[in-house]
Parts: C-alpha cells; sequence; structure tokens
C-alpha cells in the first residue's frame, strides 16, 4: 500500500496547492450568480483527499498522519464555514479537534489544534452565540500557555503541513512568529466576544494588548491598526482616562503615517486607486473625528469639575493621568481567563516616539481660557481636516455630525471666557455655522436632523438672550430703548 510520504509527494501537496489557490485567488473571480464556484472545486478535491488518505492512514498515532488527517477536516470545515453551511462546517472542524485534542501538545500538532479552536470560536460567533464563542477561545488561550509551560519550543506551522518539507535557516523564528501571531488573533477574537457580550473594560484590554502584540511583531495592516487604536481611545476618554487616550490616539496618527502621503483624488487612473484613495482619506478624517471627541471630552469633564462645590484647587489638579494598579490588571475569575494580566498596565503603552502627536494637545484638566483656548483651536484643525473627506455632497450625516461637534466646542469654550461680549459672540458663531447647514438640507429627506438642529439653533438663542441680560444688568445703568432691541435681536 502507498505511505502516506509517498501520496503526498507524488499528487497530496499538489492538492493542496490547487486547493490553496481556489479559495484564495481563483474565487475572487467568481462570477456573481455562482459566488461559490471555486470553493465548490476545492471542497471537491478536500474529499477526494479525505477519502484517499482514509485508505492509506489505519490507525496510526504518526504524528504527520494525524496532522494531514485532521488538517483535511479543518480546511473542509472552513470551506463549508465560507460557503454558508454553518452546520456542517462546524461538524467537520470539531472532528479536527477531536483528532487533535489527545496529541495536542505535541509540536506537530499544537498550532492547527490552536487554529481549530479559534475556528470554532468565530463560527460560534458568526451564528451570534458569543457565550460558546468565548468557551472556545478560552480553550485555545489555556491550550497556548499550557504548549509554552510544558513544551516550550516552537511548533510546526499549520502551513508546513500542506508543502513539501525544505531547508529554511528562518524556520525556527517562522514558526514562533506564526505560533504568537496565532494567539494574537485569538486574542483579537476575544476582544470582539466581549464587547458582544457587552463588556466593554474586558474588551478594551485585550483589544490594546492585541494592537501591542502587532506592533511587537510586527505583523499589521497600518491602517486597519491606526483605526482600531483610535477607536480604543474612545473607551479610555468615555472613562476620563485622558492619559491613555491621547496616546492611542497619538499611536493612531503615528502607524497612519506610514502610508504615506494621501494622493489627489484626480491623479486616480484607475477604480483600484480610487478605492485606495477612499479607503485612506476616510481613514484620515476618521481618526481626525476621533481626535475631536477627545477635545470635546476634555473640555466638557474639565467644565463639569470646576463647577462642583467641593472642588478643592489645592490637589494637584493639573494632573489627569490615572495610575494603573495590578488588581485592576487581573481578571477576577482567576488563572483561567485569557492572560492579559500578564501585561502590567504600564507596559500597555506602545513604544512608539509620539512626543510630536502628544505635544498637539494636553491630556490635564483645563482650567482657564488660555487652557481651554488651545484645546478649542487644536479641534478645530482637526475639524476642518476631517470635512475634507466629509463633505456635505455625499456625507450628508457625517458632516452634519462634525458641524454640530463644532458647535459644542464654542458652547464649551464659552464656559472658560469671563467675558460676556465674547460669549455673546461665540454663540452667534454656533448659531451662524448651524443655520448655514441647516440651509442646505431637505427637511423631506433630514426631518429630524433639521428638528434636531432647529432646536440647537433655539437653544443657543435663548442663551444669547440671557447672557445679554446679564451684561445689562452687569453695566448697573437703565438701558436704553437701543440696548434693550439689541438684547433681543442676534
Amino acid at each position: 500500500m502507498t505511505s502516506l510520504s509517498v501520496y503526498l509527494e507524488q499528487e497530496g501537496y499538489d492538492h493542496f496547492e490547487g486547493i490553496r489557490k481556489l479559495t484564495e485567488e481563483d474565487s475572487l473571480s467568481d462570477p456573481e450568480d455562482n459566488p461559490f464556484k471555486s470553493k465548490y472545486a476545492a471542497r471537491n478535491i478536500l474529499k477526494s483527499m479525505i477519502e484517499k488518505v482514509g485508505e492509506i492512514v489505519t490507525g496510526s498515532e504518526d504524528d504527520l498522519q494525524i496532522g494531514i488527517v485532521g488538517l483535511l477536516q479543518l480546511k473542509l470545515g472552513e470551506n463549508f464555514a465560507e460557503c454558508e453551511e454553518l452546520s456542517t462546517g462546524e461538524e467537520h472542524i470539531k472532528k479536527c479537534v477531536t483528532i487533535l485534542e489527545p496529541f495536542c501538545l505535541k509540536s506537530t500538532l499544537a498550532n492547527l489544534y490552536q487554529t481549530s479552536l479559534n475556528e470554532l470560536g468565530i463560527l460560534w460567533s458568526q451564528r451570534r452565540n458569543y457565550n460558546k464563542a468565548f468557551d472556545y477561545l478560552q480553550k485555545s488561550e489555556i491550550h497556548y500557555r499550557e504548549f509554552k509551560h510544558e513544551v516550550g519550543n516552537n511548533p510546526v506551522m499549520m502551513s508546513e503541513l500542506s508543502k513539501p518539507p525544505h531547508e529554511d535557516e528562518q524556520l525556527n523564528k517562522k514558526r514562533e512568529s506564526n505560533f504568537e501571531d496565532t494567539y494574537t488573533h485569538t486574542l483579537y477574537y476575544f476582544a470582539q466576544v466581549y464587547a458582544k457580550l457587552d463588556e466593554p473594560k474586558k474588551a478594551a484590554e485585550y483589544c490594546h494588548v492585541t494592537l501591542k502584540r502587532q506592533l511587537i511583531t510586527m505583523q499589521y495592516d497600518a491602517l486597519d491598526w491606526s483605526l482600531n487604536a483610535a477607536t480604543l481611545s474612545q473607551y479610555y476618554m468615555q472613562n476620563n482616562r485622558f492619559s491613555m487616550a491621547r496616546h492611542c490616539l497619538a499611536s493612531a496618527s503615528f502607524i497612519f503615517q506610514e502610508l504615506g502621503e494621501i494622493k489627489d483624488e484626480n491623479s486616480c487612473e484607475t477604480e483600484e486607486e480610487w478605492q485606495k484613495f477612499e479607503k485612506k482619506a476616510q481613514a484620515k478624517a476618521d481618526i481626525c473625528r476621533c481626535w475631536i471627541k477627545y477635545a470635546m471630552a476634555l473640555m466638557e469633564v474639565s467644565r463639569d469639575r470646576l463647577t462642583e462645590e467641593e472642588l478643592d484647587l489645592d490637589q494637584d489638579v493639573k494632573d489627569l493621568n490615572i495610575n494603573y494598579d495590578k488588581q485592576e490588571a487581573t481578571h477576577e475569575n482567576g488563572a483561567d481567563e485569557i492572560s492579559v494580566h500578564d501585561y502590567k498596565k504600564s507596559d500597555l503603552t506602545f513604544d512608539i516616539e509620539l512626543t510630536f502627536h502628544e505635544e498637539a494637545i494636553t491630556d490635564k484638566w483645563l482650567l482657564d481660557l488660555d487652557d481651554a483656548r488651545k484645546v478649542f483651536l487644536q479641534a478645530q484643525t482637526w475639524s476642518n481636516n476631517a470635512k475634507v473627506f466629509y463633505k456635505l455632497d455625499g456625507h450628508c450625516s457625517d458632516y452634519i455630525e462634525i458641524i454640530q461637534d463644532q458647535s459644542k466646542l464654542y458652547k464649551f469654550l464659552t464656559f472658560f471666557d469671563p467675558d460676556l461680549e465674547r460669549q455673546c459672540k461665540m454663540h452667534k458663531r454656533r448659531i451662524d455655522i448651524l443655520s448655514e447647514c441647516l440651509k442646505e438640507l431637505s427637511p423631506q429627506f433630514y426631518l429630524l436632523v433639521c428638528r434636531q438642529l432647529m432646536f440647537e439653533i433655539a437653544e443657543t438663542y435663548s442663551t444669547m438672550v440671557d447672557t445679554k441680560t446679564a451684561i445689562i444688568e452687569a453695566s448697573g445703568e437703565r438701558p436704553s430703548g437701543h440696548a434693550l432691541k439689541k438684547k433681543s435681536t442676534p
């Protein structure tokens, strides 16, 4: 009988390459009326390979045989899942797990086993059963830690099982990188599941560790990484952790620079170039919008803090850095949970030189007009940059939100300005930018937004009247008819 090694040499490795090509390359050009044409072809090859290997392998505990049998079941399960046949996909991936489980700490099989658990986590996430997804991901994480502790070497890459053996001086380093990358994916999937389970703190922690590991291993897409870091900043910002929020945003801006300058849209000659331009331009605008939200939150929280009756200005009120403690870094449920507690909170900073970006805006409490004005002006710059992409014509809802944010920035700034006349001018500016936007909208299509803008405009007019009344009262003189008329008009 033909041995497995001979079968792989003669045709098996070629079949694996054909499956890869059909799945990753040919499927991209499948017709709309038959979107899984190439993947169905790959499925047929996989089924014939499983049948052939089944004739060769007869209950042996040889690592290569176990690995090939498990790999074929995993790939067939992935194929069914990608073709939206999740139940059948689960069945085959679970077969892979069952085959590998007794031997999962063997170096040849450890990475394949870890990957199959990740795939089951993804599959159950697609089914919206996040608790079950969590269970499989947790099992994958425990497996990673057990292998690192009990075996310690770098396991064989899953891709090695489907290719002929060859000499590679960098093989051990590649295996290490691959194993750590698989674990990083486990952390990433965990972050998504925690978000779905409505546990934002844990989701943020795992997202942060994922981003840090991607930087360390240099396994990241600059655009995706920068957007994820900017999004993560919003969690820290909402919890008044402005130092970490700024750090994430500065890191996002720094990594985004790796993509280079954005070309002028008129220079795009092909559809592919246009799509790349639009994706990059939108990402830059989205990062700017996250910076705007940061500035707004810092101004609002500083305002609220200064209005507290029991404010103690003798304390170090300028220090907004929140020191992390070890207890917060550890999960409440013990060692079986994912090991982000391996990272101390102080280690969560990204190893990047961020002085230029961090100096653009403070992370301290704002105490006076000078502090607030600096934040306001920088936020205005980000607003203008965001509106380069988000124009009223084409991105109406996003443009309106940016305008509303600009209005709020003026509103927060008035709190820090003791000059009532200047406050009136800032409120007048709010009315102008909101009214200008309102004129461009059709109530037929944007009725709710129009109502929101009209309410904010009316509210601002009311505030202006109050402010002008205060000006007249502060003068201590009886207002003239002209002053009363001026008081009642913006």
